[in-house]
C-alpha cells in the first residue's frame, strides 16, 4: 500500500511537471487507473475491519447497490484470500502489476508490430519503456543518454539459440524470451522486497539477457547494460 502510495504521488508529480502533453497525459492514464486500484485496496481494507456495503457506501458518496456492483469481485476475492483461512499466502500469487508496467508492454506490441514482428522481444520493451517516458525506469536510461528515437534505429533482435531468427510467437503474441523476463521481473520484485511488479523490474529483467533485444541494442548505442541496473538499483 506504501509503494501504491508514492507511486501516486510520483505520477501526480510527472502529469504537472512534464514538458511534453503526451507525456503528461500517459501519466494522468496511469494515475486513473491506480486511483481505482487504490481505491480497491481500500474498500477492501475496510471489509476486513468489518465495514459493510452501507458503510462503503456512505464514505464514497454512492449507493448501497453501485458499491456492492462495483466492489463484489473485490469482496469475493478477499474472502477467499488465504489470509482468510489463517494460511500465509505466497506474495508471489499476490503480486500487483502497476498500470504502467501494463502500459509499457501495450506500447511494446506497437512498437514490435511497427518493426515488422509478430511477437514482443525485449528489444520492443526496451522501446515501449522508452516512449511510456515514467518519472523513474525510463529516466534512468535517458540520463544514460538513450532516447527513444535513436534507440529504434540501432534495434537489435534477440537472438534465439545462438543466431537471429526473428521472435518465435508464442502465447497472445508474447515470445518465450519475453515470457521469460515476466518471469524475471516478478522474482526481481520479490528479491527487492516490492509488493508489485512495475516498469522497473521488467527494465532490469529485460537488459539482464545478454543474447536479448534490449542488452544488444543498448550495447549498439555504447550503454553497458549494467550501468541500466546499477542505477536502478541506487
Amino acid at each position: 500500500m506504501e509503494d501504491l502510495g508514492r507511486r501516486l504521488c510520483d505520477l501526480i508529480q510527472h502529469a504537472v511537471h512534464a514538458e511534453e502533453p503526451e507525456a503528461s497525459l500517459r501519466a494522468v492514464a496511469a494515475l486513473r487507473e491506480d486511483l481505482v486500484a487504490f481505491e480497491e485496496a481500500q474498500v477492501a481494507r475496510a471489509f476486513r475491519r468489518g465495514a459493510s456495503y452501507r458503510t462503503i457506501a456512505d464514505a464514497l458518496g454512492i449507493s448501497r447497490q453501485a458499491a456492492h456492483r462495483r466492489y463484489r469481485d473485490v469482496v469475493g476475492a478477499e474472502r477467499s484470500a488465504p489470509e482468510a483461512n489463517g494460511d500465509a499466502a505466497d506474495p508471489e500469487t499476490r503480486m500487483l502489476v502497476t498500470s504502467e508496467a501494463r502500459a509499457a508492454v501495450k506500447l511494446a506490441r506497437e512498437e514490435a508490430a511497427a518493426l515488422g514482428s509478430g511477437a514482443v522481444g525485449t528489444e520492443h520493451l526496451l522501446l515501449g519503456i522508452l516512449r511510456l517516458g515514467d518519472p523513474h525506469a525510463a529516466a534512468v536510461l535517458q540520463q544514460l543518454g538513450v532516447e527513444l528515437a535513436t534507440a529504434r534505429a540501432n534495434a537489435h533482435g534477440t537472438l534465439v539459440n545462438g543466431s537471429l531468427n526473428g521472435v518465435p510467437d508464442g502465447p497472445k503474441g508474447i515470445s518465450p524470451t519475453a515470457r521469460a523476463v515476466f518471469d524475471q521481473s516478478l522474482r526481481e520484485a520479490v528479491r527487492r522486497g516490492d509488493g508489485y511488479i512495475g516498469v522497473e523490474h521488467l527494465l532490469v529483467a529485460s537488459v539482464e539477457d545478454d543474447e536479448g533485444g534490449a542488452h544488444r541494442t543498448l550495447q549498439a548505442l555504447g550503454v553497458d547494460p549494467a550501468s541500466v541496473v546499477d542505477a536502478l538499483a541506487g
